[in-house]
Order: structure tokens, then C-alpha cells, then sequence
């Protein structure tokens, strides 16, 4: 098959969102697909070829809007799509597969309007949820709410990373048969297990310390606060543990002026995707301490990350995580409860052998259940399916 594959992300950042559309564009290309896109430019030429020699086999890049207009969300970045969307011939593709944004309907309906036939949008969450988190308000949340219902009507089948968003979409109108929970996964190969003490060596951490870790984006609803708050708790048992916040975002100033004198957390500030691993790898325990705001659920890159590097994982207790706590490498704690995670975090703590054997277990789970290429497996199969 011949696959467009459009998206607003900046490509050249390293998130989960920009991870999952590179990832199914690999595997799409190594399944024997020809893959080409259209996707926002990074304003770096360079940068650009070497996006384009990765994962595609054609480009098109389009401006950003986002670097014209700093406060815009990379959503915008669908209107200077449109034109170039317009362009194309729709006899060029077997499939369009679209990341949706809020004003992605825009884009899936102007490739209706040139005659593509065959549309999949990825929806990566529900949007007015989000969105209320950034202090968006009615009536905004009802036109976003129109603009992705009229996103999956348009798409010949829409694909979801939890089943929340299924329930959500069926709950409007969507017939089921239209949605395809595929979830979200990891590589093995960029995310394995390292020798302890040579990757603290490098990185300059003591290795009589115990360290638990989170990495990511630094946004509240993400719950680094709460693991810090919880470090004080956990000292008292363990003076030697130590919480490593790897990553940058929104949140990241208000943590360094408000935990300043705390000596038991480090920043670790933003690292390149290459080196995620290795970071990942300091951890003896990773943490997962989101905070719930809507009832769908989540399915965190980073949880397949960890489970991929061999890393016994504390989360908090949310839908799509605690389904696999039978599985023997999650330990869950009360959502938004720094007391229980501090609490479960002494336990495990206190059982080295056990943390062992949740590591060992949650890298022979995530090799068989957790792959990139499964993902895109289901979707490829869905796509022949229609």
C-alpha cells in the first residue's frame, strides 16, 4: 500500500505524541509499505532532511504556525495543511493516516473534498477534557467536543489508545465498528536494561543511593509534585533514596523555586530521546504518579518505556494501568495520595529480591506485549480489513 501520514507535531521534539507517529511510520516502511507525509516544517533545513531520510520515503513540510504565532498550539498548524492538502491527488494513495488535533476535522475534510477515499484518524485523547485543565471554558469545550465527533465521522475508521475514547465516541453516535483501540508502545531496542552501576558512573550518581525516577514533560496533571512531596516520608525510613525529576515543561520553574531546599530530589532537566535509557536506567524504581481528570483512562508512552528498560514500575491507580498489575512488575497507589505512594514506595524499598523480579518481568512482558510493531500491526490489518 501507498500511506499518507499527516501531522501537526513539530517532529524534531521528543514527546509521546511525536514518538507514537514515528514509530507506526517505521513500522508501516518495514512492513513493505511506502510511507509519505506532510508535516510542519522545524525551521531547520537540516534537521528537516534528516527527519525525512528517517521515517519516510517523501515529505512535504509546510510553515508552522506555531513559530509564527508562539501562543498557538500546534493544532493551528492544520490551516497552512489545508492548501497543500488540496494539492494532492487523491489517486496517489491507498490510505491517509491523520494524528488529530482540535481542528483536524478541517483537514479530514478537505481530503474528502479532493476524493480520498480511505481516511484513518488517530485520536490521542478527548480533547475538551484536556483542555478544561488549561482553563478553557463553554462555549469553547462544545465547539471542540463538534470539531472531534466531526473528525471521526468523516474518517472511514478512527483509532483510539485506550477504550475510554472508544466509549466516548460510541456514546456520541460513532458506531463501534468504526474504532479501533490499537493503544500505545515501545521499542526494545532503543529502551533495554543497562548495568546499574556503570550508568551511575557516567552520570555522576552515588551508588550507595537508592533512586526513584520519573521522566517527561513537566505539566501538574503529570504528578511530579506529588513524588516530591512523598520524598520527606520516604527519607525517614531510607536517608539514602533519591528522586531524579528528568525532563522540562510548564511546571518545571514553580518545582525548582518551590523544592529548592529539599535535598533528597534532583532535576535532571530536559535530555535528548537518544538518551532516555540511560536516564530511565538510574531509576531503581520508576514512578508513574498522573493525576486522573477524566474517566477515559491513559496509556502513557513512558509506562512501556520503563517496563521496556526493565524497571519495576509505582503508579497511581488509574484506568489502563491497573488492568496489568496482575502482571507482576506494577505496584499501584491511591491517585493524588503522596502518603500511600511514599508508603508503597518504603515497601518495595524494603524488598530488593522482589524489585528484581519485577524487572526481570516487566522487560519479558513488554518484549512480547508492548512493541511498536504490534500496534501497527492491528491497524494494517484493519486498513486491508476495509
Amino acid at each position: 500500500m501507498k500511506i499518507l501520514m499527516i501531522s501537526t507535531l513539530n517532529l524534531s521534539l521528543p514527546n509521546g505524541g511525536t514518538v507514537h507517529f514515528t514509530s507506526i511510520a517505521k513500522e508501516f516502511r518495514l512492513a513493505g509499505h511506502t510511507v509519505d507525509a506532510i508535516i510542519p516544517s522545524t525551521g531547520d533545513s537540516h534537521q528537516n532532511q534528516l527527519i525525512a531520510d528517517k521515517f519516510f520515503d517523501n515529505v512535504t513540510f509546510t510553515s508552522s504556525l506555531t513559530r509564527i504565532i508562539p501562543v498557538g498550539k500546534t493544532s493551528l498548524n492544520s490551516l497552512a495543511q489545508i492548501l497543500t492538502i488540496l494539492l494532492q491527488r487523491s489517486d496517489r494513495y491507498d490510505w491517509v493516516y491523520l494524528r488529530s488535533s482540535i481542528i483536524s476535522a478541517l483537514s479530514v475534510a478537505a481530503l474528502r473534498i479532493k476524493g480520498f477515499r480511505h481516511i484513518v484518524t488517530e485520536q490521542n485523547g478527548w480533547f475538551a477534557d484536556e483542555l478544561v485543565q488549561m482553563g478553557v471554558s463553554r462555549p469553547w469545550l462544545d465547539v471542540i467536543k463538534y470539531m472531534q465527533l466531526l473528525d471521526a465521522r468523516l474518517a472511514t475508521f478512527v483509532i483510539t489508545v485506550v477504550e475510554g475514547i472508544k466509549e466516548k465516541l460510541i456514546e456520541h453516535g460513532l458506531p463501534q465498528e468504526k474504532v479501533l483501540v490499537a493503544g500505545n508502545g515501545t521499542d526494545p531496542k532503543i529502551f533495554y536494561p543497562l548495568p546499574r552501576q556503570e550508568i551511575l558512573q557516567k552520570y555522576k550518581l552515588d551508588p550507595t543511593y537508592f533512586y526513584l525516577g520519573l521522566i517527561g514533560d513537566l505539566e501538574r496533571w503529570k504528578g511530579a509534585e506529588l513524588a516530591i512531596q512523598a520524598m520527606p516520608i520516604i527519607c525517614e525510613v531510607y536517608p539514602q533514596a533519591k528522586l531524579l525529576v528528568v525532563g522540562s515543561g510548564r511546571q518545571l520553574g514553580y518545582l525548582q523555586e518551590t523544592y529548592r531546599d529539599l535535598e533528597c530530589v534532583s532535576f535532571m532537566n530536559e535530555v535528548p530521546y537518544e538518551q532516555s535509557n540511560e536516564y530511565i536506567n538510574c531509576f531503581d524504581i520508576a514512578l508513574l504518579p498522573l493525576l486522573e481528570f477524566s474517566n477515559i483512562g491513559f496509556s502513557p508512552i513512558k509506562l512501556y518505556a520503563y517496563a521496556a528498560s526493565g524497571k519495576p514500575i509505582l503508579s497511581s491507580n488509574f484506568r489502563g494501568v491497573r488492568e496489568l498489575e496482575s502482571q507482576g512488575f506494577i505496584t499501584l497507589h491511591e491517585n493524588g495520595n503522596y502518603h500511600d505512594l511514599a508508603n508503597h514506595a518504603i515497601t518495595m524499598i524494603s524488598n530488593p529480591d522482589q524489585l528484581g523480579i519485577m524487572g526481570k518481568t516487566a522487560r519479558n512482558y513488554a518484549e512480547k506485549n508492548f512493541t511498536w510493531e504490534e500496534i501497527a500491526s492491528k491497524i494494517l490489518q484493519r486498513m486491508r480489513h476495509v
